[in-house]
């Protein structure tokens, strides 16, 4: 059953990332978005960053931890995926792009801005870093298929 695309974010830099209508992502990320630290973050091979309303809920279940959507610096927020369940090389065409995940979310010391353990508490629940396989339009609402060969 394919996920949804709940919103797509942008920042000029920093977080949160704020909504927008929709975009065409390409090889770079989504237009508009940027990153202050480009040693971290951004870059093709990190074009695109996942994270989740499932795991959002788990911060507030949890921890007491309650965040907007694309407070954590997500590009794409997910419905109905399970990020856990993703490995390295697996693709998501999402809309009308395709993704390949490249590697782990590394938590960023500056999510303390909103709760101090966050950063500690993410930890492997952080979500992931993608690569644009295919540009393509996407918007909020969009479908999200895990690929598998």
């Amino acid at each position: 059953m394919p996920g949804t695309l709940l919103q797509l974010n942008i920042s000029p830099g920093g977080m949160p990332k704020l909504p927008i209508d929709s975009a065409r992502i390409t090889l770079d990320g989504v237009p508009g978005d940027w990153q202050t630290n480009r040693k971290y973050h951004g870059g093709r091979d990190r074009a695109i960053c996942l994270f989740s309303e499932e795991l959002y809920n788990w911060l507030r279940a949890e921890y007491k931890i309650d965040m907007s959507f694309g407070a954590v610096g997500e590009n794409f927020t997910t419905r109905g995926i399970d990020l856990n369940a993703l490995r390295p090389g697996d693709r998501l065409r999402v809309g009308g792009c395709t993704i390949e995940i490249t590697n782990v979310r590394v938590p960023c010391g500056n999510l303390r801005k909103w709760d101090s353990k966050l950063p500690k508490v993410i930890d492997g629940h952080s979500g992931w870093v993608c690569k644009v396989i295919d540009e393509g339009d996407v918007r909020p609402g969009d479908a999200i298929e895990v690929i598998r060969d």
